[in-house]
């Protein structure tokens, strides 16, 4: 594979790839379509150790070698001159246990895949991306995110029991928060090649939604909500703009589920939340379908919208973000911490690509 322009390093290390891996060698623009005409060079691999050659290739030749998740977060930084790999022939997922289930996973498989395999049985993730039917397993834990399950299990990491990881000097298995020392969306040493995964009882889960009329009124509820602490599994929320776009109404949305062992509580927080802030409690079937959409607009068969803007903020700043943000549409995420993550996917009916 010949390409103008290329250095002689980039070049003898493709040769050797190519030998390799053959057509799984391609020089196109990726699929996820984010990583710019420099970093169009992407390989194949269909196992670990695939993956542990290419990490000795990219590090005899001085070549950067970078994992592509499924373009749902931030975009891939590959420099001019990378090699990026892509992980569609790695998605096994492995599921066992009896008492307590485990899950296994390769990087290219999505988290609701994962999900679904649990749920036959169930069991369920303790936390999955938002994007789940796109995010990719490798992808989502380098970004360590705030997703579905984070307001009880926290982030990401926090839920990997082991990792296997090939660095430059080999691959290994790493754990807790040395994982997130060796892998990074923003330019991390380890490419994920296989992960464990906690898992948690997930057949009696019952959602709940709660409809307020105002941004202010909004912030109050979750900042109350929070304060009680209840045993809930997710909380989140929409603005008025994204209800709209989800086809739920009008109302800015506080939803979420919680294991139905917590229901008094649960249901005694979310009452007096409603009190004193102007809202109004749905009903069981407007919760299911408040739930049902908490993976809008991302879908299987599309490509998912990039954010106008991501960014983590505390409780006390939702009301300045929900009334700053005018008819965009906006989700938060809200975790254990406090810590809420914030997307704002653009004007209402026109989502930001």
């Amino acid at each position: 594979m010949e390409v103008d322009g290329m250095g002689s390093d980039l070049k003898s290390a493709l040769r050797t790839i190519e030998e390799a891996f053959g057509d799984r060698l391609k020089h196109e623009v990726p699929w996820d379509g984010r990583s710019g005409d420099d970093a169009s060079l992407f390989v194949q691999p269909r196992n670990a150790g695939e993956v542990e050659y290419l990490a000795g290739v990219a590090a005899r030749f001085g070549v950067p070698l970078v994992a592509l998740g499924a373009g749902t977060a931030r975009s891939v930084r590959a420099g001019s001159g990378s090699i990026l790999v892509r992980f569609d022939l790695m998605r096994g997922v492995k599921v066992r246990g009896n008492d307590e289930m485990w899950v296994r996973a390769e990087p290219g498989a999505s988290w609701l895949e994962l999900d679904e395999a649990l749920g036959t049985r169930g069991w369920g993730l303790a936390v999955y991306p938002t994007s789940a039917p796109r995010a990719t397993v490798g992808g989502w834990l380098a970004e360590d995110g705030i997703g579905v399950g984070s307001y009880r299990y926290g982030r990401t990491r926090e839920n990997v029991l082991s990792a296997d990881v090939v660095l430059p000097e080999g691959r290994r298995t790493v754990r807790g928060e040395e994982l997130g020392d060796v892998i990074d969306a923003a330019g991390g040493k380890g490419i994920v090649v296989a992960a464990t995964i906690r898992t948690r009882h997930a057949d009696h889960d019952v959602p709940f939604a709660l409809a307020f009329p105002s941004p202010e009124d909004l912030a109050g509820a979750v900042a109350e909500v929070h304060r009680a602490y209840p045993p809930l599994w997710h909380l989140a929320f929409l603005n008025d703009a994204m209800s709209r776009a989800r086809g739920l109404g009008d109302d800015h949305l506080l939803f979420g589920a919680y294991s139905g062992g917590g229901t008094k509580a649960v249901e005694e927080t979310l009452g007096e939340a409603a009190a004193s802030y102007g809202g109004r409690i749905l009903t069981p079937a407007g919760a299911y379908r408040v739930w049902g959409q908490r993976f809008f607009p991302i879908a299987p068969s599309r490509p998912a919208p990039i954010p106008a803007d991501r960014s983590f903020v505390s409780l006390a700043e939702i009301r300045d973000i929900l009334e700053g943000r005018g008819q965009n549409t906006v989700q938060g995420t809200v975790s254990r911490s406090g810590e809420v993550l914030v997307l704002d996917l653009g004007a209402a009916g026109e989502p930001a690509r």
